[in-house]
């Protein structure tokens, strides 16, 4: 009897112990909660954007809201450089233009599982001759950009742009007359001067200033 009754008692206790195995093997298996879902980027906006060489390119997806009353309906796709002022900031634009910023930039809008290619612009300027606008190609190549001014008021609301700061903003490209919705950005810099690498540059995405 004293030998049965032992055996029993061992039996429950490996009994015991694959039940509360069984059950830490079921509380393990099941899944945590989710990373928290990025709800996206609503310009204007600004990424950090060192002036070198890119592997591969800068993806962002963004939300376009309409255009401010002090802004024009066309999308500015660039550089903004910073200075201790107005000067500074103006040589350094000046700098990445002359030098040039072989770049390709392409933009696509979002619609149902789609993506859309959106024709991109640039402005041509010769001195002596009117500026005019010319078509990027489908693989997005640009030898450099074109000094240009942007929205002020929605960067300031945006938090963007300090009073009494000094910028400078460098266009790569332009898209005219957007429909408010989802975007997708692609930037990659290719081969740019050695100089350029110790310039302090974002990338900028904003409306245009509306002419007065």
């Amino acid at each position: 009897m004293f030998r049965q009754g032992r055996w029993l008692v061992c039996l429950a206790l490996v009994l015991s112990g694959s039940l509360l195995s069984g059950c830490q093997a079921s509380s393990e298996a099941i899944p945590g909660p989710s990373a928290p879902v990025e709800n996206g980027t609503l310009v204007p906006f600004v990424r950090p954007l060192p002036l070198v060489a890119m592997t591969t390119p800068m993806v962002v997806e963004f939300d376009l809201p309409s255009p401010e009353e002090s802004a024009s309906p066309t999308l500015f796709l660039g550089i903004r450089v910073s200075g201790e002022d107005g000067l500074k900031s103006l040589n350094a634009g000046r700098e990445i233009r002359n030098l040039g910023l072989p770049t390709e930039v392409t933009l696509e809008r979002l619609e149902a599982q789609q993506r859309i290619p959106v024709p991109l612009v640039r402005v041509e300027s010769v001195a002596g001759t009117p500026a005019r606008i010319e078509p990027i190609g489908p693989a997005g190549r640009v030898a450099g950009g074109w000094l240009d001014d942007v929205d002020h008021r929605s960067l300031q609301s945006a938090g963007l742009e300090a009073p009494g700061s000094h910028h400078t903003q460098l266009a790569l490209a332009w898209a005219q007359e957007l429909q408010p919705g989802r975007y997708r950005l692609s930037i990659q810099i290719l081969k740019p001067d050695d100089r350029l690498a110790s310039t302090q540059a974002e990338l900028l995405v904003a409306y245009v200033n509306k002419s007065k």
